[in-house]
């Protein structure tokens, strides 16, 4: 197991490098971030021009910059922003919080509501609860996030006043005050269940699909006919082997979470990482924007790794060799 772990993160850095380089590129073929910061007054000025060029690094050759950014990255440097002058770990370390916070925040209502919803619906299979449970499926899938947003903070919070609709209130870092934690749940449901509600569909399917399948298998009409109560049939038994394709969406799903959440933190002013992925790219600032792009890559290669263990810990069918 352990050589196992070694070699994926070993791919994982692999991955990393080969992401930094197209992102790199990429990046740089969207224009010119000196011709875009010179001051309107001064923009015709060719030696203003080349001093910024200079001074943002953007006179050496390609893979120069290229290799002194990889080199930065490996340590999690990523130069200072062009924007803000300041390191551009220091903005994400910032930021993060607020991004993890809201993922988590998604993540738990989408799995607590899923997986039972999705156990129910196929424990009860062709009943009303069965078809409204899968009518909110595809409404879930097929709503935009933008739209289902927008209609929520209208009705909760323009017409009703029940949820703060920007923001995350006073709340810094990671760990709040004990009196900031009813406002700092109070600010996160609106967004979290924005951002969860098409999650709380996928899942909900995947666990109904994957309940079906184990509640026809031998094993479970063997366990019914020992005896073994209904109750334990369906939660010790099938349930546990029905969650094996879930972790793995809901890892994923995590990581995409975390990474996905630009749509969200933009509607609600939410001060995460998304966000401040956006203003980069708007920006043209090479820095923040690269850093925020390897940062989602490197949260998707260490949930593969994670998801990659924990199968053999949840089904003892599954060995990791």
């Amino acid at each position: 197991m352990f050589l196992y772990i070694l070699r994926r993160l070993g791919e994982g850095l692999v991955t990393l490098i080969a992401l930094s380089f197209v992102v790199f590129g990429s990046i740089h073929l969207t224009g010119d971030p000196a011709r875009f910061l010179i001051p309107v007054t001064e923009a015709h000025d060719e030696e203003v021009y080349l001093a910024q060029v200079k001074a943002m690094g953007l006179d050496r050759p390609f893979i120069i910059q290229y290799l002194d950014f990889l080199q930065g990255a490996l340590r999690a440097e990523f130069g200072k922003s062009f924007i803000y002058s300041v390191p551009v770990k220091d903005l994400i370390l910032d930021r993060l919080p607020a991004t993890v916070h809201l993922a988590l925040t998604g993540m738990i209502m989408a799995f607590s509501l899923g997986i039972p919803l999705g156990i129910l619906a196929a424990v009860k299979r062709d009943s009303i609860f069965d078809k409204i449970g899968q009518a909110f499926a595809v409404f879930g899938l097929a709503a935009p996030q933008f739209w289902v947003a927008i209609m929520l903070i209208m009705i909760t919070g323009a017409q009703m006043g029940w949820l703060p609709t920007h923001g995350r209130g006073d709340i810094e870092g990671w760990w709040p005050e004990w009196h900031q934690v009813p406002d700092m749940i109070h600010h996160l449901l609106l967004p979290a269940f924005v951002l969860a509600i098409t999650v709380i569909a996928a899942v909900m399917r995947l666990t109904r699909s994957a309940m079906l399948e184990i509640l026809d298998s031998d094993f479970v009409k063997f366990a019914q006919v020992k005896g073994i109560s209904h109750r334990a049939v369906i939660w010790k038994h099938a349930a546990r082997n029905a969650l094996i394709p879930v972790l793995t969406f809901g890892g994923i799903t995590l990581a995409g979470l975390l990474n996905g959440s630009v749509v969200v933190e933009v509607v609600f002013a939410w001060p995460g990482v998304g966000l401040l992925l956006l203003e980069g790219v708007r920006n043209r600032d090479f820095p923040m924007t690269e850093g925020a792009i390897l940062l989602s890559g490197f949260f998707y290669i260490i949930t593969s790794v994670i998801i990659d263990i924990l199968y053999g810990y949840v089904d003892p069918r599954v060995r990791i060799r």
